[in-house]
Formats: C-alpha cells, structure tokens, sequence
C-alpha cells in the first residue's frame, strides 16, 4: 500500500516571509522620502526633538551601551554555538547572518542617505538607528535557534527590551521617529528575507514542542493591545502638542516616543504571527503527530498495516 504524503505548509509560510520582506524593503525608502526629504516631515521630527531636555540631550545609560560591536559578535557566536547544539548549524547560521546584515545595512544606508537642510533643519543624518536595528536584529536571530517552548518568553523580554532601546533613543535625542521605523524595517527584511529563502526554521522534530497554548495566546494579546494603547495614547500626545497656540513640544516628544514603540511592537508581532507560534498557527506547523490527532485521511493510511 502506498502512503500518500501530507502536504506541509512550507511553500505557503515562506511566501508569507517573503511577503513581509518585500514590505521592509519597501518602507525604508518610503519613510526616508517623506520624514527626511520633505520640509513637512523635517518640522514635524524636529518639534519632537524640540521636547528633548538639555540634561538629557546626547546622554545615555546600560542598555544603550550594551550594544557594541563585540557584544554583537559574541551574540552571533553563541547562537551559532546553540545551534550547533541542536544539530542546527544552517540555521544558527541564517541567524548570524540576519544580526550582521542588518547591522551593515544600517551602517550604509546611514552613511549613504543625506538630509538636506530644509525647514531651517541643520541637524545631520541620522536615519536610520544602529541601536534599534540591532535591538531587533538580535530578538529575531535568538527566535531563530530558540526552542518553540521558550519562544513566547523571548518574544516577550526582546521585545521589552527592543522598545525600551527605542524610547531612550529618541529621549536622549540620539535619534528621530522615522530613524526607528527605518531601522524596524531593516530587521524586518533580513529575518523575512533569512526564513523565506534560507534553511527551514522549525522540522518539527522529536522534543521541539510548542509552548502551551495560554502561554502563545497571552503572547498574542500582549503584542496586540500593547501596540493599540501605545497607538491611541500617542495620537492623544499628538494631539494635545499641536493643539494650542504654540506647540508643547514635550507632548509631541512624548507621542513620539510612542510611535516609535509601535513601530517596534508592530514589526514584532508580523514576526510571531509568521513564525507560527500563534495558537490559530499552530495547526499548520506540518507535524507529522498533529495531523494525525485531526485525523488527516493520509496519516490515517499511514498507520494501517499493508496488505500482504
């Protein structure tokens, strides 16, 4: 008797990366076009900026400095070691390949794009975050090699981590909205661009079990009503900035903060969502064991014993 083989999902999940590759791709020059070129989105970064308290301005603290260029080769050293661990050496590789790729882009496109001293805009360049970039970069590299089990808690500290980056940056006026929403599109293209044509993440392998469905469904709700409220306050900072005679540009820092959280928590959740962690996602991760709890008809075949 022959086994007719379950059709996986694999051709249809990389086209959903290769989908979300293309959108990062497209977004870093879109949000360059009109933040940075145009007088309009130069006044409106600026009177953020103008929100930046003199104490604070250029200043720092431990999470902006943890990123450097050794931590970031020690990072891609240990995930490739954990994959190499679990048998996973193609990936922890892609993984690498993501947090470097990223960092380079980010220096280039930096170094390349030039901001025009428009709007009576003197500032230099800063389009778009190194800091950001990599904050990111690192969370989907380490989702990479992680087990599907611990996936939910990474997500969740990554991504804390990533928006608290973020919010310094733009505090200490290191960076402006559209800096962060560059450098989120950056990471976004390179995992998207890694899991779309690089080797497959998830084998569905003996011991690779998913974390428990409370767990990936808090994850979900966090992502999704962190990015909400974040979005609706920051329109409410918006509003009350330019609201009065003279703008409060201490509002309009602070709706800017918020956008820029949003960026990230968006950019982190297309990643979850497309990774298949989500409970609605789970059912299509293409384990041979799942499909026969639903009773796929060729699992079923695939226990009958062949007649003789």
């Amino acid at each position: 008797m022959t086994r007719t083989p379950v059709p996986g999902p694999v051709v249809s999940r990389r086209w959903r990366w290769a989908l979300l590759a293309v959108l990062g791709f497209v977004i870093v020059p879109l949000v360059y076009a009109v933040a940075v070129l145009t007088p309009l989105g130069q006044r409106a970064e600026d009177a953020a900026l103008g929100g930046v308290r003199e104490s604070d301005l250029f200043g720092s603290d431990t999470a902006l400095n943890v990123i450097s260029v050794p931590v970031i080769l020690l990072l891609v050293v240990v995930m490739v070691a954990v994959a190499f661990a679990r048998r996973r050496l193609a990936v922890g590789l892609g993984a690498g390949v993501v947090v470097l790729a990223s960092a380079a882009t980010s220096t280039l496109v930096k170094h390349i794009a030039v901001r025009p001293e428009i709007a009576q805009s003197t500032t230099p360049n800063s389009f778009p975050s190194g800091h950001a970039t990599i904050a990111l970069a690192a969370l989907f590299a380490v989702l990479m090699v992680s087990p599907r089990r611990f996936r939910p808690l990474v997500t969740l500290v990554g991504a804390a981590y990533a928006v608290f980056v973020a919010n310094q940056t733009v505090v200490y006026g290191w960076h402006r909205v559209s800096d962060i929403v560059g450098a989120s599109a950056i990471a976004l293209f390179w995992v998207a661009l890694v899991r779309a044509v690089g080797p497959r993440v998830d084998r569905g392998e003996r011991g690779d079990r998913d974390a428990p469905r409370r767990a990936r469904q808090g994850v979900s709700l966090v992502l999704l009503v962190a990015t909400g409220l974040a979005l609706v306050v920051g329109v409410v900072a918006l509003v009350v900035g330019v609201s009065g005679a003279a703008h409060d540009h201490a509002a309009i820092l602070v709706a800017g903060r918020l956008a820029s959280s949003v960026s990230i928590l968006a950019v982190v959740g297309a990643v979850w969502f497309a990774d298949g962690s989500h409970p609605a996602s789970a059912a299509g991760l293409g384990h041979p064991a799942s499909a026969a709890g639903r009773g796929h008809p060729a699992s079923a075949a695939g226990r009958e014993r062949p007649s003789s």
